[in-house]
């Protein structure tokens, strides 16, 4: 059993920690392991939503921890569901009833007015999405109202899609790939 047991996870392997009374599951990408009566991992800790690693403090150190194997199972990537990690500055297209508009992300906010932790880990799949509306075009300037004051809307996740930007070429600023498409459609 000992043999199975350490030729069970290698370095490089993503696992998940079972749960061990403190109420959460740490996922980890294995760096280091110990041999002897009971073998450890020492694992770089994982965000769950999109396994980039997490840091400490003021992002200057990566964040680890050790665990008995026993306690840690192989995590399947390929079980992972793909999610919308939306960040401060990208660029969406929101579609309702048969209209799109395009949008640059600039906040988050919870509905209920609690603190949101999208600012510093990517959008977490229950804030609103505040946005500045943009015209897909050429540049992607900033539509204004009659007033002149730049448009804003909020808006959930469903119906968002994040947008591909080409850069500029001899037409003119950058613009979003397939705009055309989108609009046609």
């Amino acid at each position: 059993m000992k043999n199975r047991l350490s030729s069970s996870f290698e370095l490089g392997d993503v696992v998940v920690e079972r749960n061990t009374g403190a109420g959460r599951k740490r996922v980890g990408e294995i760096v280091f392991i110990t041999e002897g009566k009971r073998p450890k991992l020492r694992l770089v800790e994982l965000v769950p939503r999109s396994l980039s690693p997490k840091f400490s403090g003021n992002f200057s150190k990566l964040r680890y921890f050790s665990t008995p194997q026993e306690n840690c199972r192989r995590l399947s990537i390929l079980n992972i569901k793909k999610r919308k990690v939306f960040q401060l500055g990208d660029i969406i297209r929101h579609r309702r009833y048969g209209t799109f508009r395009f949008g640059i992300i600039v906040g988050f906010h919870h509905p209920d007015g609690l603190y949101s932790d999208s600012w510093e880990k990517g959008y977490n799949g229950k804030d609103i999405i505040e946005c500045v509306e943009i015209s897909g075009r050429s540049g992607l300037p900033r539509k204004r109202d009659s007033d002149g004051k730049i448009t804003k809307f909020e808006i959930g996740p469903t119906h968002v899609k994040l947008c591909e930007i080409l850069p500029m070429d001899q037409n003119g600023g950058v613009r979003i790939k397939d705009y055309f498409e989108f609009i046609h459609s």
